[in-house]
């Protein structure tokens, strides 16, 4: 069978565009989204529809991914031993800081959630979406992996994400030029660790440090945990962030994606 690239890039962009499970989408939005005539996005989307990607709400005519795509990430999760070798040690910091504990892998030019461990007490909980994309200048785990790289390769991939234009993804504190995000940058290396207080979320302070490939020294992935800002005064996020540190070389030694091929890991590493 004869595949077409464009084809590909639209199919796996369209997939990207609906991959916000809380809500629907309108066909004219998604063509607006992919910078495509309306009636190339129909043809896919019925395409997507009839082979069990995608389905059509039949009230409103909007669209959403099925399961389907779900499915196969949890499979390769398994099958890569994600999971396994990592829940245990993210269960095990929870615990230990009493707050929400998670888990990134570096997949190209962006962080993706792949874990998670809530150890909080009930009441106050902070427990968001594990589906949400990671703009990376504001977040912990975003500016850790940033301070893996060059300047050049992190302001990149920050102006990517929207540095410096009106962004509703990110909290009220987030950096919005490249010379401030150069400056948590280098605090970021000096200290080990990175702190985001207020800048993805209102309310949500969150501390981050970077898995380390321990040949390469390329950035894996980044461990985290986050909270609200009342529980994560400046003396508790010092101690957090050691705990992160060592959970972070833990990861590293039992890192299962190192075992498998990963060109998207290929930043040249900041010394």
């Amino acid at each position: 069978m004869r595949v077409v690239k464009p084809q590909i890039s639209h199919c796996l962009a369209l997939f990207e565009a609906m991959s916000d499970a809380g809500r629907d989408h309108r066909l004219t939005e998604l063509a607006a989204r992919l910078d495509c005539p309306k009636s190339s996005v129909q043809r896919l989307l019925d395409h997507l529809v009839g082979e069990g990607w995608v389905e059509q709400d039949a009230a409103t005519g909007q669209y959403r991914l099925t399961l389907r795509l779900a499915v196969l990430g949890q499979r390769y999760m398994q099958s890569a031993g994600i999971a396994d070798a990592t829940q245990g040690l993210l269960d095990r910091v929870a615990r230990e800081v009493g707050e929400l504990v998670r888990l990134t892998v570096v997949d190209q030019s962006q962080l993706v959630w792949i874990g998670s461990a809530q150890g909080a007490p009930a009441g106050l909980l902070y427990q968001p979406s594990m589906g949400g994309r990671i703009v990376s200048y504001a977040t912990a785990n975003g500016k850790a992996w940033l301070a893996t790289l060059s300047d050049e390769e992190a302001c990149a991939i920050a102006l990517g994400e929207g540095l410096g234009r009106a962004n509703p993804n990110v909290g009220p504190k987030a950096v919005a030029t490249i010379d401030a995000l150069r400056r948590d940058l280098a605090d970021v290396r000096r200290l080990g660790h990175a702190t985001a207080l207020e800048e993805a979320e209102a309310g949500v302070a969150a501390v981050a440090v970077a898995i380390r490939d321990p040949q390469t020294g390329a950035a894996l992935g980044t461990t985290s945990v986050a909270g609200p800002v009342v529980r994560l005064p400046p003396d508790r996020r010092v101690a957090i962030a050691g705990v992160l540190g060592q959970a972070a070389q833990e990861l590293a030694r039992i890192w299962p994606l190192t075992r498998l091929p990963a060109p998207s890991l290929q930043h040249r590493v900041h010394p």
